[in-house]
């Protein structure tokens, strides 16, 4: 019944893949008898454009006994085709063989279209729901009666078949000699049943004569036959469950093996089952839930810690309206405490028109989130692309200069800040646009025009002009003789020329950045390691790179006056840049007396708020 009631299609297959069952969701949808769908007539139902593949991966699953994951679209009774994800899990005997397929199909649509619209990033929503409901079927009942001595007076032709015997061979028969094999079990049974006791629903379980390799269950009641008060023996009535045992069986099996949480709440939203997917994404066990109310023990907040007022609960809302409901993005909270994601779908449960409780199926969509999230950023950054590549070809980079200034005898400079302009004039940082340039290739084309605007600004001769380099740029081969060309064409003194690049830009190849520091200095620029001190090969470098400059790091600048570490660091970074032969400036200034103390521990030069913010500069 639970099964039956979940809002996916479920179906079975045969080990060679034929399917066997699918479940009324499936014959909902499709609008047609389900055995219109067994063996491999299911296919006719796939879109042609997806028919063949999932054939194919169907075929190959069967044949390797791999699990089958696959997304196609399949027609639905009105002709429209939507997405559905497939799939399917072998369940194997003590041997090791498959002895069945248990399979799902879960509508997709809804997270195939965010798909698309989010650049065939990964899909955000992955399988949904399993669940396969044993099949009701016919129950022949057995008849018999044996007198006061337990030998058989009466027996139908059901009950004798079952023995393997005919009526007639049955009658006069001792009922031990009927079943000998769990009469051990039924004596004390019999015995009662002449002392008077009615004993109903005995749970008996034997092979039978017609069929010895399968186990067959029944139901058994044992009651005493009177005449005029009198018992004269023992009436038995037998009801075959053998498939509704194997049915309970088989669904205990497709419950324990699915992906996916599964619960059901009474009419009083109190859980009743919890399958152990549930249980170990929720953190407590079925026993520990069972009876208490699911909205307050894991859906009482949102994933933000938010309170979800019952009234506003869509899973007590399907208890209330008797509808189904699919909520793609919900929360629910974890024995421990913590929250996490989840997608679900809930749908009522029926006996008749009675509304008997709630069925839920759920999963957790962490990681599914973290895919969309990414799909995004990733989208984000393809715009990004868009826009920087019109700024270039629309000429609408810019330099910012902000001032370097001297606190002994050295020559001021100045640092230049790329910046970019947007359709509407608004100034936009670097932070926003150089990693996705840096990212898609066009960092190198970005460096080389701010090296042209370098050159040209230093060929004036008034500043020395410090200019940053992109990790990308400094292992290119080609980068060193596009500066040179560049001074030349400029008539600048390479002299005032200082590139800055960071610890991060030598630590990808070391051996491109030292042969590209050796090849500046051989030009005669100058060259900063920025952010100095903050990375773990500072001291490498140091050693193996003809570096003219240390930038301080602002983490060593800010609080100086407050913070006697920082202050320890600085003083260390001077004394050993002096031991180099190395100028050092200090970033960050934003204050005259963490100035006076730079000044006072001999740092060559300044830069920061304090000394001058950046400002546009003009056209080279």
């Amino acid at each position: 019944m639970i099964a039956e009631s979940i809002p996916h299609i479920v179906w079975t297959a045969s080990p060679d893949g034929a399917t066997t069952y699918f479940n009324r969701q499936g014959t909902d949808y499709t609008g047609f008898p389900r055995e219109t769908n067994y063996e491999w007539n299911w296919v006719t139902l796939v879109h042609p454009e997806d028919a063949e593949q999932a054939a194919q991966a169907w075929q190959h699953a069967t044949m390797t006994g791999t699990d089958y994951l696959l997304e196609y679209r399949i027609r639905r009774f009105d002709g429209v085709f939507i997405w559905h994800a497939f799939r399917a899990i072998p369940l194997r005997n003590a041997a090791g063989e498959i002895d069945l397929w248990i399979g799902t199909a879960t509508d997709c649509e809804d997270q195939k279209q965010l798909e698309l619209a989010l650049r065939r990033a990964e899909r955000e929503a992955r399988h949904a729901v399993t669940l396969l409901q044993s099949i009701e079927a016919a129950t022949p009942i057995g008849f018999k009666l044996v007198d006061r001595d337990l030998r058989v007076v009466r027996i139908n032709k059901t009950l004798a078949e079952i023995a393997g015997r005919s009526v007639e061979d049955c009658i006069g028969l001792a009922a031990s000699e009927l079943v000998p094999d769990i009469w051990p079990q039924l004596e004390n049974v019999y015995r009662r049943a002449l002392a008077g006791d009615t004993i109903s629903n005995v749970d008996v379980s034997t092979p039978t004569a017609a069929d010895p390799h399968r186990m067959r269950h029944w139901l058994a009641s044992y009651y005493p036959v009177r005449i005029d008060g009198e018992t004269i023996g023992v009436g038995n009535v037998v009801v075959d469950i053998t498939e509704r045992k194997e049915a309970e069986e088989f669904r205990a099996v497709v419950m324990d093996n699915m992906a996916e949480g599964l619960y059901a709440l009474d009419a009083d939203g109190l859980v009743t089952y919890m399958n152990p997917a549930a249980a170990s994404m929720l953190g407590w066990t079925e026993d520990e839930l069972r009876g208490k109310p699911m909205h307050a023990t894991v859906h009482f907040q949102r994933t933000d810690g938010n309170k979800i007022p019952a009234e506003e609960c869509p899973l007590l809302q399907v208890r209330t309206r008797g509808r189904s409901v699919r909520i793609l993005d919900d929360a629910y909270t974890r024995k421990d405490g913590s929250i996490f994601p989840v997608s679900y779908s809930s749908a009522p449960l029926r006996t008749g028109r009675t509304l008997q409780g709630v069925v839920v199926v759920f999963r957790d969509i962490t990681e599914e989130k973290k895919d969309q999230a990414a799909a995004r950023r990733e989208l984000d950054a393809l715009t990004w692309l868009g826009r920087i590549r019109d700024a270039i070809d629309e000429n609408r980079l810019v330099l910012y200069s902000q001032p370097i200034v001297p606190l002994g005898d050295g020559r001021p400079g100045e640092e230049l800040l790329l910046r970019m302009i947007g359709r509407d004039n608004e100034v936009i940082l670097p932070g926003s646009f150089l990693p996705v340039a840096e990212k898609y290739g066009l960092i190198r084309e970005i460096d080389r025009w701010v090296i042209t605007q370098a050159t040209r600004l230093a060929a004036r001769g008034r500043l020395v002009i410090e200019a940053n380099l992109s990790a990308t740029s400094i292992g290119t081969s080609d980068l060193l003789p596009f500066i040179e060309q560049q001074i030349r064409e400029a008539h600048a003194d390479p002299a005032n020329l200082v590139f800055e690049i960071t610890e991060t830009a030598l630590m990808q190849d070391i051996v491109a950045g030292e042969a590209f520091a050796r090849g500046l200095t051989e030009l005669g620029c100058g060259l900063a390691l920025d952010d100095f001190g903050t990375g773990f090969g500072s001291f490498t470098y140091l050693k193996k790179l003809p570096i003219t400059h240390l930038k301080i790091d602002i983490e060593f600048v800010r609080d100086l006056a407050t913070n006697p570490a920082n202050l320890h660091v600085v003083k260390a970074i001077v004394s050993l840049a002096r031991a180099f032969g190395l100028k050092t400036i200090a970033e960050g200034i934003e204050d005259e007396q963490a100035l006076t103390l730079l000044r006072a521990e001999g740092v060559d030069f300044a830069q920061g708020f304090h000394l001058g913010r950046p400002e546009p500069i003009g056209d080279c």
